[in-house]
């Protein structure tokens, strides 16, 4: 058991609760959806960082302190200049996910409404095991985990307590707001924030810009995954369902997952010249699976 420096870094799927619950025919795709999107961040997240634990819709990672002073401050540059790599992955994902779907429930109509905060904290942490598992805790951090609930009026943001800020500021480009947030046992939590909301938009509309080649590529990928991992999700739902379901409910979300697939298979196909009509286009304004005549 040691005690030692680290940062630590949350990525935070922002509406994810209401997007689960959206309805019951909507829980598997919305699970992977966000399990894509999750996907998507972890592919940039090798060493120095480490992965503690993924907590529903959130990624807890954290990076510690080197053997000298020297490492540590090529480390700090090196994890600040991912910071916008997580954004940008989870942009780019949420845009494939709009655009190769072809699928009409709630959940795939209403994936772009997700957004991703980021929390980030520099302090002290003990570092254990339990059970043979490597674990952090203390003070610093149940903080970062306590900003998560904050009064930050965005669903998309960078927010980097004042000692996160001093190390890293000098290597993250943007413009960051003062903030400051109350919690019980902590004294008053000084904070920078830097808002995305634009960028994201910005950058959105540029993922949607999908030519034809693209966007087949996108749909064929998306139909493949769906193949692989529909069955497992529906049965994950039964074992530990997101929402209480009757038996029939779940009897219903079987046939959904396997005898249902294929329809939506045949007529995902269908809808692949709709979707090209559709190239350049908004997703609010593109609906591929309302085109279908069936």
């Amino acid at each position: 058991m040691q005690q030692d420096k680290l940062i630590v870094i949350l990525a935070d799927i922002s509406g994810y609760t209401r997007f689960m619950l959206e309805n019951r025919t909507s829980a598997v795709h919305g699970q992977l959806c966000i399990n894509s999107l999750i996907e998507a961040i972890l592919e940039h997240v090798n060493i120095p960082l480490t992965l503690q634990e993924i907590e529903g819709d959130a990624v807890f990672l954290y990076a510690r302190h080197p053997d000298t002073e020297a490492n540590w401050a090529t480390m700090v540059q090196e994890i600040s200049e991912k910071l916008d790599k997580f954004f940008e992955a989870f942009i780019a994902q949420l845009g494939l996910n709009a655009e190769s779907t072809p699928c009409g429930c709630a959940i795939c109509r209403n994936g772009d409404k997700l957004g991703l905060k980021i929390i980030v904290h520099a302090g002290e942490a003990v570092f254990h095991e339990v059970a043979g598992r490597p674990q952090v805790s203390g003070p610093d951090v149940i903080l970062a985990h306590r900003l998560l609930k904050n009064s930050v009026d965005s669903n998309e943001y960078l927010l980097l307590t004042e000692n996160a800020f001093q190390l890293m500021a000098a290597h993250i480009e943007g413009k960051f707001e003062a903030h400051e947030e109350s919690y019980e046992g902590f004294d008053p939590v000084r904070a920078h924030v830097r808002f995305l909301d634009g960028e994201v938009l910005a950058a959105r509309d540029a993922v949607y810009q999908l030519n034809d080649n693209e966007r087949q590529e996108a749909v064929d990928s998306y139909l493949g995954w769906l193949e692989r991992h529909i069955k497992p999700a529906a049965v994950q739902q039964m074992r530990s369902p997101i929402r209480g379901f009757s038996w029939f409910d779940r009897l219903l979300m079987i046939w959904e997952a396997t005898v249902g697939f294929r329809v939506f298979r045949s007529l995902a196909r269908r809808s692949i010249p709709a979707a090209q009509r559709a190239r350049g286009k908004r997703r609010e304004d593109w609906g591929p699976a309302d085109r279908l005549q069936i």
